[in-house]
């Protein structure tokens, strides 16, 4: 919805974000996809729409439009979160990668 808001193809995300277009195509349809490439996508929003809304569709924006957030301290909150995340995934890659040696 919010790819075909902004009047993006599937094709022009998967440009912007490194990704591949099948994997803009099973993202948007709810399958599973790496967590990275969720990321990948977030970044790519987050300096075109409300913040707010991806996180909680529920909010109200004014005329229901989606706008930039501006808010500082919410994009540092929201940019911290992304780093737990990102640290997250990167120490189970590393277990993951350190098993997949052992079997």
């Amino acid at each position: 919805m919010i790819r075909k808001h902004l009047e993006i193809s599937q094709q022009e995300l998967a440009k912007a974000t490194n990704l591949t277009q099948p994997a803009i195509s099973r993202l948007e349809n709810g399958e599973e996809v790496y967590a990275s490439a969720l990321l990948a996508v977030l970044d790519f929003y987050r300096e075109k729409i409300n913040i707010d809304y991806l996180l909680d569709p529920d909010v109200e924006t004014e005329n229901n439009t989606l706008l930039y957030c501006n808010s500082h301290e919410f994009r540092q909150r929201i940019d911290r979160q992304l780093a737990i995340i990102a640290n997250d995934l990167d120490k189970n890659h590393d277990k993951i990668a350190a098993l997949r040696k052992i079997l």
